[in-house]
């Protein structure tokens, strides 16, 4: 289904005719939680933001995170941000919120001596980080003893073209369950054969639908080759190289 209107239909069809349905989008879609026939590629938001917490931790436990807070923020951010806030004081990590367009006297305020300083924005418009990028800039090259990192959305991927070079001067993390190293071979070769086979460039977005698809099918055709009726159960036991997408299946309740 490439709709989310399409998924209730198909699902309760894959049900009573006991065959699997493949929902590739929509994260946000909850058939995956009363259905033993679906397989969800796009992990729900909430097991996302859950992972994503507990990964923030473990790599900066000794943290001073600096919220700010983006005239442009969306309601799924929003909700993330305040999730992330309440995981990172359960774990006394200190949290401090700022305006967008704070000044870098303000930020430097903010900033802690002995600790790693994270500026993490609440939304991932491209508009918020032009308005950002200058400011924590300026911040990191007045403050060079400082440990600043800038922390983002799965989007950023798309706008390294234009702000690669302060992504690397702020030392910029993302979260994303799809992710390319375009300098991978098989990456390379994909790319190389999309141009010669359909005589135009993959269209920059997160996720690149022609390698999620193509992804998803290698890692299903390649397990029912391998193991045949025996695939649900061996499900970890399938190992692919992926271009983009990992696959990593658990079930969601036990029944």
């Amino acid at each position: 289904p490439r709709h989310s209107e399409h998924i209730k239909p198909l699902a309760e069809f894959a049900q009573k005719n006991d065959i699997r349905l493949v929902i590739p989008f929509s994260p946000r879609d909850n058939e995956v939680f009363n259905n033993p026939a679906i397989y969800q590629i796009n992990t729900p938001q909430s097991y996302l933001y859950s992972e994503v917490y507990e990964h923030f931790i473990r790599k900066f436990p000794n943290s001073n995170v600096i919220i700010i807070e983006n005239i442009d923020a969306d309601k799924d951010k929003l909700e993330y941000i305040k999730g992330l806030k309440q995981e990172l004081k359960r774990n006394g990590i200190s949290v401090t919120t700022l305006k967008e367009g704070s000044t870098p006297a303000v930020m430097k305020a903010a900033l802690s001596p002995t600790k790693e300083n994270i500026f993490v924005p609440t939304s991932d418009s491209n508009i918020a980080l032009i308005k950002t990028l200058p400011l924590l800039t300026v911040l990191v090259r007045e403050n060079p003893d400082s440990q600043i990192k800038l922390f983002g959305y799965p989007k950023w991927q798309t706008f390294t073209n234009d702000h690669l070079a302060s992504f690397y001067e702020l030392d910029t993390y993302f979260y994303s369950s799809f992710f390319t190293n375009n300098l991978f071979p098989e990456a390379i070769n994909f790319t190389n054969a999309y141009g010669k086979w359909y005589s135009k460039d993959i269209i920059n977005i997160v996720p690149r639908y022609s390698m999620l698809g193509f992804d998803t099918a290698y890692f299903f055709l390649k397990g029912l080759s391998k193991y045949g009726s025996k695939f649900e159960e061996r499900i970890n036991d399938v190992h692919v190289t992926p271009i983009q997408t990992g696959f990593k299946f658990a079930r969601v309740n036990n029944w």
